[in-house]
């Protein structure tokens, strides 16, 4: 059976994992990267043997390739994605796959119309210690909440750029609000609040931000994010219920229940490209899908209202 014709649109890490990912399926081929960095694209075409070009439109117009992925700063998703689907391309996107509700709309039409595949990555669902998490999660009887708390001192490049990187809450919260949802989607209300420093340059040099969210079932939930911060870096999550609790820290899982204690969970390790070997796969039974891009809009919709929550200061209700 003949691959799957591939163009990689951007040449980061993302891209590197998706082009692994894609060559380690059996059932892609990367035919092309585009990157408008010279030295960047040159140097990752050399490494996986594949043609480069400094213009999209090589990649976009290109009968050959059915497919692409896009690994690009956040605010270019949605112009790229939607040039892709109007010239017939499926389109894998990296996470937020716009930063607007009513393009997210827009691209599910476009996609639908034309029968293509649109995914948007969510490979944080794959994760650990989430992954292991969510497959005991009944161990903890009564979810009641969840923590999250993530520190970094990287804060430089297109990340700093809120032009390129979009509202605060799109870009930082959205990974953990992925994997929230993933287990409880009846959120009520949200409530956010932030803290952003500049540079003379105009760039941020730091942030941190907490969103609160509250659902209809009682459980209710904390996520804090911190970038910038100078020779820190801390990533833990709990999750607390009637019966126990999972929680995670320096880079071990632990499960404590009433009377029994302390113990390590031994976390299953998941392939997150799995996540890109779906894509091709969906794209292998010929019809249109927007599973992941539906989801990804339900995502979109609580952090912009948490972004909303931050400048207004004020609860918002989720309709």
């Amino acid at each position: 059976m003949e691959k799957i014709k591939v163009g990689i649109i951007g040449a980061g890490n993302r891209a590197n994992f998706q082009t692994k990912s894609i060559i380690d399926s059996g059932i892609g081929e990367v035919i092309v990267v585009y990157s408008p960095f010279k030295e960047e694209v040159k140097i990752f075409s050399e490494k996986y043997g594949i043609k480069y070009t400094t213009f999209l439109e090589e990649i976009l117009e290109n009968p050959q390739i059915s497919t692409v992925t896009i690994s690009t700063p956040n605010a270019t998703h949605y112009e790229i994605s939607k040039r892709a689907l109007l010239n017939n391309k499926n389109v894998l996107v990296e996470y937020p796959p716009t930063l607007k509700i009513e393009e997210m709309d827009e691209l599910i039409n476009i996609a639908r119309e034309k029968n293509l595949v649109y995914w948007v990555s969510l490979t944080q669902l794959l994760e650990n210690p989430f992954y292991t998490i969510k497959k005991n999660i009944e161990k903890i009887g009564r979810p009641l909440f969840a923590f999250y708390s993530y520190i970094s001192p990287f804060l430089s490049g297109w990340y700093s750029d809120s032009k390129l990187c979009g509202p605060l809450y799109i870009w930082q919260h959205y990974h953990f609000v992925t994997q929230l949802l993933d287990i409880f989607n009846d959120i009520e209300e949200v409530c956010a609040f932030e803290n952003i420093e500049y540079d003379n340059e105009g760039k941020m040099r730091l942030t941190s931000s907490i969103m609160n969210l509250k659902f209809s079932s009682g459980f209710i939930s904390t996520i804090e994010f911190a970038m910038g911060i100078r020779n820190l870096r801390d990533f833990r999550v709990k999750f607390v219920g009637e019966e126990g609790i999972f929680y995670f820290e320096k880079g071990e899982l632990y499960f404590e229940k009433k009377d029994k204690g302390k113990k390590r969970v031994e976390m299953e390790e998941k392939a997150r490209s799995i996540d890109t070997f779906n894509f091709l796969e969906k794209i292998k039974e010929g019809e249109s899908d927007i599973s992941t891009a539906i989801k990804a809009k339900r995502i979109l919709k609580i952090c912009l209202m948490a972004e909303i929550s931050a400048k207004e200061k004020k609860v918002v209700k989720i309709e």
